[in-house]
């Protein structure tokens, strides 16, 4: 399972099934929220405890998502 979590506090936004659905979810929240990029991410889990470690939204999307200092 994959978790979206917020860095700064780790709460849970989601979770999810594969860690493409994940991706694609953290994609979405950043097209609809795009103040949230710097403060998102992703961390695998297993049987509710962390197994890895957080990957931020720049990690994971990097030059896919527009930067809102450049719009």
């Amino acid at each position: 399972m994959n978790a979206m979590i917020y860095a700064e506090n780790g709460d849970i936004i989601g979770t999810y099934g594969s860690r493409e659905e994940a991706i694609q979810q953290l994609e979405s929240l950043v097209d609809r929220h795009p103040g949230v990029q710097d403060e998102v991410g992703l961390r695998p889990y297993h049987s509710g405890r962390p197994v890895g470690e957080y990957e931020s939204e720049v990690d994971l999307l990097g030059d896919r998502m527009t930067q809102q200092h450049l719009i």
